[in-house]
């Protein structure tokens, strides 16, 4: 058998692979990693870090520069597009200080991003759209905290 030959079966056996493997858009992830915990991200041109706080209650808070806010947050359970989680967040609560870029987050304010795990699930970053076009991170998790 020659390199083409052999080339062109182990292909073709990954191309059945992964047609039986069955490719929707969206797909129910078994083995979606915890959010729950202590996260931190240290955002680009600053020596401030923010850290987030995420509750298995679906409530979390987040501390960056002298801000300190509470949400309420859904992370779905099924991925879009290459790994991304649907996630959904809204402040409910601020102390109305200045964060660590000097921006203030207004009590009400809702967002809609999109999760992808990285590193066993003990990183992660946050995007616009369910792509990498325009992303924020990556958030590590810090071992041995547990979200306040």
């Amino acid at each position: 058998m020659g390199n083409n030959t052999g080339m062109r079966i182990l292909t073709s056996s990954l191309l059945i692979s992964l047609l039986a493997w069955g490719g929707s858009a969206s797909a129910q992830a078994p083995d979606k990693p915890s959010l729950t915990g202590t996260w931190q991200y240290q955002p680009r041109g600053t020596t401030c870090a923010e850290q987030y706080y995420f509750r298995s209650d679906g409530t979390m808070m987040v501390t960056s520069g002298k801000e300190v806010t509470e949400s309420t947050y859904v992370l779905s359970d099924k991925t879009v597009g290459s790994g991304f989680y649907p996630f959904e967040m809204r402040v409910t609560q601020t102390n109305g200080k200045s964060d660590c870029r000097g921006n203030q987050t207004p009590a009400g304010q809702s967002t809609s991003t999109y999760l992808r795990f990285q590193g066993n699930g003990e990183r992660l970053i946050l995007c616009r759209d369910a792509n990498l076009a325009a992303c924020m991170g990556p958030l590590i998790r810090l071992k041995g905290r547990i979200g306040a």
